[in-house]
C-alpha cells in the first residue's frame, strides 16, 4: 500500500536487515570455503569486519583453517 506507515520502528527494521546481511555474508564465506575458494571466504569475513561487526567465535577456527588452506594452495601453486 503506497504511503502506508510501518508499524515497526525504523531502527528495528534496519537492525534486522543488518543482522540478515551479516548472516548472509558469513554463509557465503562458508559456501566459498566449501568450494575451495578460501580467498573469497576470507574476503566475506572481511566484509563483516569492515562494517564493524565482530566475527562470531565459531568462525575463529574456520578462519584459521581457511588461512592455512589458502597458504597451502598458494605454496603448491608456487612450486609448479
Amino acid at each position: 500500500m503506497v504511503g502506508a506507515v510501518s508499524t515497526y520502528p525504523r531502527a528495528t527494521v534496519d537492525s534486522d536487515r543488518h543482522l540478515a546481511a551479516v548472516a548472509r555474508s558469513l554463509g557465503w564465506a562458508r559456501e566459498s570455503a566449501a568450494r575451495g575458494d578460501y580467498a573469497d571466504a576470507l574476503d566475506w569475513v572481511g566484509v563483516v569486519e569492515a562494517i564493524g561487526d565482530p566475527i562470531p567465535h565459531e568462525y575463529d577456527a574456520e578462519r584459521q583453517a581457511w588461512l592455512s588452506a589458502l597458504a597451502a594452495n598458494r605454496g603448491v601453486t608456487g612450486e609448479s
